[in-house]
């Protein structure tokens, strides 16, 4: 558990003594999905308003059919949150064999899967810290708070604003773990390992933006 703690001020040692761990990426995998439907806790009364405007707008909708849509969608969004976080950390792992094999590392799939989890830590807390601000602002959608470049655009559905929303400091902070954990279990040097890295990074998320 003492990793959970020591990777955001000692990361490099952190991802050596996980080198040689079987069992860390499943004890973070818990945590990462208490944390991520803590996340959806906290945003589920925005997310349940969206749902019923959503269900007010369609007249063919009963407003008898109202309570059982919603309780599907909160179960929904928990399901999700878990799946997610599942998908994010096996295939983040093949994604990261795929790099092992172009610059011939060292690593095991497994290690690259602890990589993926623990480097998906700080997510979490930006996902925390906006439900929390989320909850005091009293926002009424998810994009009221931000905190990313994104927040100094005041059109939130342009494509400006989507594309500074993926540059905030927790993002940063997850590519920089990727490059280290990478880096030390591979055993390259973390220039190397961090061209990779970086493009495949920007490819994902300012490529996915124009398919939205």
């Amino acid at each position: 558990m003492g990793n959970l703690f020591t990777i955001f001020v000692s990361p490099e040692i952190t991802f050596q003594r996980l080198k040689s761990s079987k069992l860390a990426w499943l004890t973070c995998m818990i945590v990462l999905i208490v944390l991520s439907c803590l996340v959806v806790y906290l945003q589920m009364p925005i997310i349940e308003q969206t749902v019923l405007d959503s269900l007010k707008s369609n007249p063919q909708i009963s407003s008898d059919a109202y309570d059982s849509v919603l309780a599907g969608s909160r179960i929904t969004s928990y399901v999700m949150a878990v799946l997610s976080i599942v998908m994010l950390l096996f295939v983040g792992g093949l994604l990261f064999m795929l790099l092992n094999l172009i610059v011939r590392g060292e690593a095991k799939y497994m290690q690259l899967v602890t990589v993926a989890a623990f480097s998906a830590l700080p997510g979490m807390i930006n996902g925390i810290l906006t439900g929390i601000l989320l909850k005091i602002a009293n926002a009424q959608t998810l994009t009221d708070v931000s905190i990313s470049l994104g927040a100094f655009i005041q059109d939130k559905g342009s494509l400006l604003y989507k594309m500074l929303s993926v540059i905030n400091p927790f993002s940063i902070w997850t590519l920089i773990l990727y490059i280290i954990g990478a880096s030390v279990m591979m055993n390259r040097p973390k220039k190397q390992v961090a061209v990779w890295i970086v493009i495949t990074w920007l490819i994902f998320s300012f490529g996915s933006l124009l398919l939205v």
